[in-house]
């Protein structure tokens, strides 16, 4: 029950609202119960029309991937692909990679919001935090990690 604890503690995070984009990072265990969370709460109003949200997910195993378009993602690709797909409102980091937190912020739009969920532990991360960064007034919130 952890995995589903710390996966609802990052969609609760997130904040998502109607039309909104939403990017997962990372479909091991933690990211694949966050698509499925999300893709679960599509009012019955709208469901006929549009989903609550698009939900984009990365992930570098093609297995990751079909089962994340299965359980919801409007899109599944390879990281590569996240500057083209962006920008999202909302970023939701679960990979434990540096570099997709780094892609996380760099495709995140203005004034956009950035879960991190990944343990980092003591390790240090590198990230590049220029004036692109602080001018686009993104919001960068850590998640409970069970």
């Amino acid at each position: 029950m952890p995995s589903v604890e710390t996966a609802l503690s990052l969609v609760h995070d997130a904040h998502v609202r109607i039309g909104e984009n939403v990017a997962v990072y990372g479909q091991g265990l933690i990211g694949l119960l966050v698509t499925s969370i999300m893709a679960l709460q599509t009012p019955s109003l709208i469901a006929s029309r549009s989903p609550f949200c698009s939900i984009t997910t990365f992930d570098t195993f093609d297995d990751r991937l079909r089962i994340s378009s299965s359980l919801g993602a409007t899109s599944a690709l390879k990281p590569i692909s996240a500057s083209k797909a962006g920008p999202f409102d909302v970023s939701i980091e679960a990979s434990g990679s540096p570099r997709a937190l780094q892609s996380a912020i760099d495709n995140t739009s203005n004034n956009g919001r950035i879960i991190v969920g990944s343990w980092y532990g003591n390790s240090n991360v590198s990230l590049k935090l220029g004036i692109d960064f602080h001018r686009s007034h993104k919001t960068i919130q850590t998640s409970q990690v069970s």
